[in-house]
């Protein structure tokens, strides 16, 4: 089953939390968060630690914004280690690629 999703997180470890945005539809929200554009169609806010990510998750969250997920400790598995340490609660949308231009979407 394929939803319709505006952006999706692409990165979330480290010290910065990257956003692809597939529209245009949340560019305004997100900067008014204080993310930027980067290199690439991206858009990225630096945090300074687990808590100041996990706000930022709530708000994406908030927005529709969709959390990718694939290997290695990728911003699905952030968000799931968060809301098990619980930094954060409920459900999220999570976004798997099975080719360019063909995922598919859950709510976990």
């Amino acid at each position: 089953m394929e939803t319709h999703i505006d952006a999706y997180v692409t990165q979330a470890d480290g010290i910065r939390i990257g956003v692809k945005l597939l529209n245009d539809r949340l560019q305004s929200a997100l900067q008014a968060l204080g993310f930027t554009a980067d290199e690439g169609g991206t858009l990225t806010l630096p945090v300074t630690d687990d808590a100041a990510k996990a706000t930022a998750f709530i708000r994406l969250r908030d927005l529709g914004v969709a959390f990718s997920a694939g290997r290695e400790w990728c911003p699905a598995d952030v968000f799931e280690h968060f809301r098990d340490g619980g930094l954060l609660q409920g459900s999220y949308l999570r976004v798997v690629w099975r080719m360019p231009q063909q995922f598919i979407v859950t709510t976990e």
